[in-house]
């Protein structure tokens, strides 16, 4: 497999709405920027906004150039300039976030030289091994760590109430375009068209859209699955302030992505909201919840055979083809001859399992992790029969697991996750109820979903957000003040 084949099925047959599409980010991205800079929209917007976008993506790059990889670089460059000029000042616990890939590659570098080297060099690539940390870390960590920077530079004029409105406008807007896309589809029969609205064809695929449309929209998402978890982010705010009608129009549209990720955060929202609402602390809420969510996921797996069973009954139902075939192949093990269930979830067997294999054969690196950007290394054996095996033989790409704390204990280690853990669930005195759940919600749901960029904005709202509502209403105002500084 090289990159091309690899990137054929997001790109579209029209020439002219592929040109379309990979112009789109840039556009985008400065659009955005133009009106955070006037003051028209805050940093959380901006970067609200721009996550919302990324079906358009100049994949004649690569399929990461999105509106939000050229913001983060905006701002990546913004904040080194504000650090060499002397205007930024690092706290000794961001520092250490800063400084944790570094310590955990040389961790690696130190088990690899002192006790055993468990990773594959595809074409001898040793130099590439002590580089792509490096990539990794100004491509994908540094940019994250700089917005986290901005957004606290700017907080005097952010808000949960101004973060939980951009969310509702963004919802209504994308559920309106899923609802075009699906227009467009079964009604004008164009896919050229679906695409400039940001459907990618290979969700109108037999096998890959099992939706009862027979396609899974995703608005200008990068996919339905992350659309399904930005509506599953929505809906707990709609609800909050009655907004009924909403939260069910966000609701149908979920519905439509197919996306299992959906009803398992809807699962944790019941959960934490409803039953398990009076727990005393947000990390006690995180740990109670998730332990609750990983119980009823060994239910299941004890008893899949019976709901194979009866999903195998039903399954021309167009509702059990929708909601249960993907589950259904998550849990069944008879055609691929191999366990893919921990802890009762049933792993992907392409992304998650084969990082699981990995680690149960090399234990000791769950201390370090296998270090930033490191996954591409992992032995090619335990991709076997999988579409990614040849490119692994390749040494083409790297790994990026949709299950994040799990993501964040196989990049830099045990003891990593558990200071990440720390200083992503930090609140302060002035947090309503809601914003304290809501923050214990999205952290939940980073374990099943890649929403970085959320627990990043909803974590730091949480220790640096304005709360005064007087505040909240004159933010329009005061924010163009902002954009000199």
């Amino acid at each position: 497999m090289d990159l091309e084949s690899a990137y054929s099925s997001f790109q579209s047959t029209n020439v002219f709405v592929e040109i379309f599409r990979e112009l789109m980010p840039l556009v985008i991205a400065i659009t955005l920027l133009y009106l955070y800079y006037r003051g028209r929209i805050t940093i959380i917007d901006t970067l609200l906004y721009a996550f919302a976008s990324e079906a358009y993506t100049m994949l004649a790059i690569g399929p990461t150039f999105t509106a939000s990889f050229f913001i983060q670089m905006f701002f990546l460059v913004d904040q080194v300039h504000r650090l060499i000029t002397g205007r930024l000042f690092i706290k000794k616990e961001y520092l250490l976030l800063l400084m944790m890939p570094l310590l955990s590659q040389v961790a690696v570098f130190l088990i690899i030289q002192l006790y055993k080297d468990p990773f594959s060099y595809p074409q001898g690539k040793m130099f590439t091994f002590y580089t792509k940390p490096l990539y990794f870390y100004i491509k994908t960590y540094l940019p994250l760590m700089a917005l986290g920077a901005r957004i606290i530079q700017d907080r005097e004029f952010i808000s949960f109430n101004g973060f939980y409105a951009t969310m509702k406008r963004i919802t209504m807007i994308a559920c309106c375009i899923a609802v075009l896309q699906i227009l467009v589809i079964r009604i004008f029969n164009s896919i050229e068209l679906g695409e400039v609205f940001g459907l990618q064809r290979r969700y109108l695929i037999e096998g890959v859209s099992n939706g009862i449309l027979g396609m899974r929209v995703q608005a200008l998402f990068s996919e339905p699955k992350t659309f399904s978890a930005f509506l599953s982010l929505s809906i707990p705010i709609l609800i909050k302030d009655r907004e009924y009608k909403s939260a069910l129009f966000a609701f149908l549209i979920a519905f439509s992505t197919s996306s299992q990720t959906f009803w398992v955060n809807m699962m944790i929202a019941g959960l934490l909201f409803v039953f398990l609402k009076n727990m005393p602390s947000v990390r006690t809420k995180i740990l109670g919840t998730l332990g609750v969510v990983i119980g009823v996921f060994l239910i299941v797996a004890a008893s899949k055979d019976f709901f194979l069973k009866h999903y195998m009954e039903n399954r021309n139902d167009p509702l059990y083809k929708t909601l249960f075939e993907r589950s259904a192949y998550r849990y069944d093990n008879e055609i691929w001859q191999k366990d893919n269930i921990v802890l009762g979830i049933p792993l992907q067997r392409d992304m998650e399992l084969p990082i699981v294999d990995f680690f149960r054969s090399e234990p000791y690196l769950l201390i370090s992790g296998y270090g930033p950007g490191n996954s591409v290394f992992i032995p090619e054996t335990y991709f076997f029969g999988q579409y990614t095996s040849k490119a692994w033989a390749s040494g083409i790409g790297g790994h990026n697991i949709n299950m994040r704390w799990f993501y964040i204990l196989a990049e830099f280690g045990a003891i990593a996750l558990c200071f990440f853990f720390i200083i992503m669930t930090k609140t302060n005195q002035r947090n309503t109820s809601f914003n304290n759940h809501y923050l214990a919600y999205v952290a939940i749901c980073f374990f099943f979903c890649q929403i970085d960029l959320f627990l990043i904005i909803v974590a730091l709202l949480s220790v640096y957000g304005n709360n005064d509502p007087e505040e909240d209403d004159a933010e329009e105002e005061v924010a163009p003040r902002l954009r000199g500084l």
